[in-house]
Order: C-alpha cells, then structure tokens, then sequence
C-alpha cells in the first residue's frame, strides 16, 4: 500500500520524490485543459494533518517541512482544474508517466485523493471504466506491487473514474491560524 504520508507529500510538495508511482497515466489529466501557474488564493497558506505533517502552499510552490524542498508549478507539477477538484500532475522520472492526486478545498480544509493500487473496489472501477485492454496496462512488479499505467481515452473515461469509485481518500489538511 502507498504509504499515505507519501501521497500528501506528493500532493504538495514532494510529489513521489522518487519518481516512482504505482499507479501512473500516461497524459496529464484532465486531458487539454490550460495549465495554471499559480495555487487559487483561498489554498495558499499553512496546512496541517494535526499530527506532524505541515504544507506550505504559495502561489506558484509549496513545500512540506520534512523535506524542505520546493516543488514549482510548471517547472515539476502541473496543476489543472476538473469537477471542484485541483489536479496535481507530476512527470515520473520516466519522462512518460504521469502521477496524479487531486484535492479538494472547502473553507479551512482541503481533502486529497488518490490512485491506490491496493484498493481493489478502485481497481475493478478502472477495469471497468478502461474496459479496453490497451488503456489498463498492468506493468512489471515494483516492489512487489503490480504498476498500473492508466490511459482514459477522454475527460469523460477520466470522470468516471472519479465519480463511479475509482479514487482512495489519503488525507485531510488542516488551515494553521495564522
């Protein structure tokens, strides 16, 4: 299972530092929406998970205080809009692969999800959804653990995966008060 904590870390800041995601797409999602080069005003900040975790988002980086390293928008992540949600893109070190996180805000706390290969529900949704065999490629083992590379064919394959079950909730983040 990936460790929960990565998939935040990933989400704001430190997104799968080692490149590697067991779960990947092929394209940033959603597919031929702009990019945007800054975080929305309402998500910049300091979060917390109220254990020992703390994000700092700013306009165009954020940075988890474990790691200390800025991820910058456009230059690392790419950060798109879909449905209410804000869709964190990161190439894998690959340069083919995409990892992908999406968050969700509302007033001082934001909500993050995940692809989880481990969570069979999810699996069987993108099984369903990328019915065609082309699109669901399972890859070689990683670290004992089946990689799933996933292809949706539109922006509406990709809504079915968030809408009918496909995603796993990692996190919530707390605001800090100022």
């Amino acid at each position: 299972m990936i460790n929960p904590r990565l998939v935040l870390t990933a989400l704001l800041g430190t997104i799968l530092w080692s490149g590697c995601s067991n779960v990947t797409f092929t394209d940033p999602l959603p597919l031929d929406r702009r990019d945007l080069n800054h975080f929305p005003n309402k998500w910049q900040g300091t979060w917390t998970d109220g254990e020992d975790l703390t994000v700092e988002i700013a306009a165009q980086y954020f940075v988890d205080s474990d790691f200390e390293e800025k991820i910058i928008l456009g230059e690392q992540a790419v950060l798109r809009r879909f449905h209410g949600f804000l869709v964190l893109n990161q190439i894998q070190d690959d340069g083919e692969h995409w990892s992908v996180l999406l968050g969700r805000r509302w007033k001082d706390e934001i909500k993050v999800w995940n692809f989880d290969e481990e969570n069979a529900e999810a699996v069987a949704v993108w099984r369903q959804v990328l019915a065609d065999g082309s699109v669901l490629e399972e890859s070689a083992k990683l670290s004992g653990k089946t990689a799933y590379v996933l292809s949706p064919e539109n922006n509406a394959a990709f809504r079915k995966l968030i809408t009918q079950g496909g995603l796993t909730r990692s996190y919530t983040l707390r605001r800090v008060a100022p």
